[in-house]
């Protein structure tokens, strides 16, 4: 089966401690996951490009593939990591991360595994700190050990109308883009770290490969340092031959708009917040789905702010599906209406 879009990054198994204290235990995520779900809200077959060890939660892949979420292009290797990141947030959204143990650490520890107090937060902050690191690799180290490559790809996906590139090392960027470049599909970049240390010289040839440049408000203060928003968007412009947006996390997104130079806002959806958790990730797989239906980067922001409410409340990458398309657009709609209201 030929998926209508396709994502390409990691999978992984996290720990978050909400705001509130909530804890959420061995959720799966990653971000070729976190798009994937994102870009499944507005069309009806996803394909992801991604490696999962051996610990991935196999009801979760299940999951996945009975909402019509292709695995065709997900390498299974034989590796197992006991070891999740722990995504531990503030009210202010910010978030203590490069934290590893095992779920049943914190229980182990004495914690509650539900529920922390505020108190209790910053002892478990303390605790995962003064931790030795674990001999085994995180998935990161993983990832660098074991690259997607383009021989991964189905054939079967190449008929696909777009897809989004995740963060990844700049050598699987490369391999994709090699695989997808000659289909003439609709093909959008999240930077991530792992490109936002580059200058705009290095990256000319992606930026010239993409249709759109996805990178968070942190992401292009690192590539345009010194600038505001807007010039610093106006300058990535310059060199990228498609569109070019901002995430800004709880403060929505800012879109170049080509014709009339200008940096537009397009805000969040008000919703209760969950878990910020692929926020950004699902927000991209959103983008591309509109913008190859509509063409319109404005248009496809708002796509891209429907598809990170839906994830910020709820847990884990999955906890989206099943997907709600009549609810999905009914909230397009609204945000359409605020903020491009002649396009109606």
């Amino acid at each position: 089966m030929s998926p209508d879009l396709v994502t390409v990054g990691g999978l992984t198994v996290d720990n978050v401690v909400a705001a509130d204290g909530t804890v959420a235990l061995a959720r799966v995520g990653g971000n070729a996951a976190y798009s994937g779900v994102g870009a499944r809200l507005w069309v009806d077959t996803v394909g992801l490009v991604s490696i999962a060890v051996a610990s991935y939660p196999r009801d979760t892949l299940d999951r996945l593939t009975a909402n019509r979420i292709l695995l065709d292009g997900v390498v299974r290797h034989p590796a197992r990591l006991e070891y999740g990141d722990w995504f531990i947030y503030d009210d202010a959204g910010n978030r203590n991360e490069k934290l590893r143990s095992k779920p049943g650490a914190l229980a182990a520890a004495g914690f509650g595994s539900d529920r922390l107090s505020r108190a209790e937060t910053a002892r478990w902050i303390d605790l995962l700190r003064s931790t030795p690191p674990p001999a085994e690799m995180s998935y990161s180290q993983f990832r660098d050990a074991n690259p997607m490559t383009a021989a991964q790809v189905p054939a079967s996906y190449l008929k696909a109308r777009g897809v989004h590139l995740a963060p990844c090392r700049p050598v699987v960027v490369h391999a994709m883009l090699s695989r997808f470049g000659p289909t003439g599909m609709t093909v959008t970049l999240d930077p991530g770290w792992q490109l936002a240390n580059e200058t705009l010289d290095d990256l000319a040839p992606l930026l010239a490969a993409v249709h759109a440049f996805l990178p968070s408000q942190v992401e292009l203060e690192s590539l345009v340092p010194g600038a505001g928003m807007a010039d610093a968007l106006a300058t990535l412009a310059q060199h990228c031959r498609g569109t070019v947006a901002v995430k800004r996390g709880p403060q929505g997104s800012l879109v170049w708009d080509r014709v009339n130079g200008r940096a537009v806002a397009v805000p969040v959806i008000p919703t209760t917040t969950v878990d910020p958790t692929g926020a950004g990730d699902s927000w991209s797989g959103g983008f591309l789905a509109g913008l190859v239906e509509t063409g319109d980067p404005l248009l496809a922001a708002c796509f891209g702010t429907v598809s990170a409410s839906r994830i910020v409340s709820r847990l884990g990458a999955d906890g989206a599906l099943p997907v709600d398309p009549v609810d999905s657009r009914a909230k397009l709609a609204q945000l359409v209406a605020l903020v491009k209201p002649e396009s109606l």
